[in-house]
């Protein structure tokens, strides 16, 4: 049973690995210890531009290029950047206590990067760690990075992707096996095993609004245990995620109860009643990303051409003016909206389109053709 469990789990990573060359870009290896790595040791390094020269006719169907500039990195903003060395101390301070750890909250409006964000805390905390033991060591697992089950109301599926992450889950033999799936068996003793003895430190928890606070009251129990036991930072990330976790906190610990017991009991002590102190859960540290602002005050103004120049820097094109980017500043602000998702794939879908076009630079009429494509 053990070699054909061994067995199984060399085929998905072969077949992960065979996906991760064809199209790297792919969300679901992410999901899978094979595909994170991958994503950690990844470097995307910008397409050489020969100094002094033109570009070929070549170039337009230039994969490499075009698949370089649909991938372009997240830029860094304050927020991210304090959000990132926030979680960094926390995991390490985190590991050298037994009391104590707080769970961490990315939340905000859809669009404006915290998925994003969130796999860059991830990265960056596995390379500290790394950085620290002196090089991967093996058996170890420090980050590991799910999302919210299709179906998040039993507690064995939220434990089941992390099983699937570690890849304990063996893989169905055929369609067969898949159509008798009719429930996800337990795997949480295995799965509490190889967290244990792999050292993982920082459990990443996506798209936390597909969950209703029921959902996350069934198996807050269970993540509270992996942070208390095994010491594992948790970071949940998703819109409304802050609000869903404490009305979750509530169901889950019956704090009103609690709450409405210990003023009954003071009453009756001849004592008056304290005021009501705020739950764990309403004092976990939230970063909140918004959409990037362009208003009056200058200091918007320079971070949002700030962001734009980050993007610029990381463009590889070879007629490029500078201030490309820059000098539409307020209206790729008016047609993103400051949404970093709209925004990044504004200016992607621009400079593939400069490729393709032979043009080699960005200017409105690359940025029409391209919020074109996001409808009215």
């Amino acid at each position: 049973m053990m070699k054909a469990t061994i067995e199984l789990r060399a085929k998905r990573e072969a077949r992960l690995r065979q996906q991760l060359k064809e199209t790297p870009m792919r969300p679901l290896p992410l999901f899978q210890l094979t595909g994170w790595t991958h994503f950690v040791d990844e470097k995307v390094e910008p397409p050489v531009l020969s100094a002094g020269s033109s570009p070929t006719e070549d170039r337009k169907k230039d994969e490499q290029a075009i698949a370089y500039h649909r991938h372009l990195r997240m830029v860094s903003t304050d927020a991210t950047t304090h959000m990132q060395e926030t979680v960094v101390e926390a995991v390490h301070r985190n590991s050298g206590s037994r009391n104590g750890l707080m769970d961490q909250v990315i939340d905000g409006p859809p669009g404006t990067g915290k998925t994003c964000l969130l796999r860059a805390m991830g990265r960056t905390v596995q390379k500290e760690i790394e950085a620290v033991t002196n090089g991967r060591q093996q058996n170890t697992i420090p980050v590991v990075h799910i999302t919210t089950p299709a179906d998040p109301e039993p507690k064995v599926n939220w434990i089941w992707e992390i099983g699937s992450y570690l890849g304990l889950n063996p893989e169905p033999k055929n369609l067969q096996e898949v159509l008798e799936m009719r429930k996800h068996q337990d795997v949480t003793l295995p799965v509490n095993y190889v967290l244990e003895t792999a050292q993982t430190r920082l459990l990443l928890i996506d798209d936390i609004n597909r969950a209703s606070p029921q959902h996350l009251a069934n198996v807050l129990p269970y993540f509270d245990y992996l942070r208390d036991k095994l010491g594992i930072s948790i970071i949940y990330c998703g819109t409304g995620a802050s609000h869903r976790l404490h009305q979750a906190r509530i169901l889950a610990g019956d704090l009103t109860r609690v709450t409405e017991e210990n003023r009954v009991r003071l009453e009756q002590a001849g004592r008056p009643a304290e005021p009501v102190s705020p739950s764990p859960t309403a004092l976990l540290p939230v970063t909140w990303l918004h959409p990037l602002p362009l208003g009056t005050k200058t200091e918007e103004q320079k971070m949002f051409r700030r962001v734009l120049a980050s993007f610029e820097a990381d463009l590889s094109l070879y007629r490029l003016e500078e201030n490309a980017l820059s000098q539409h500043a307020a209206e790729l602000h008016r047609r993103t909206g400051g949404y970093f998702k709209a925004l990044t794939y504004v200016i992607s879908t621009a400079a593939v389109i400069a490729i393709r076009s032979g043009s080699e630079n960005i200017t409105m009429k690359e940025i029409n053709a391209a919020t074109a494509q996001l409808g009215p």
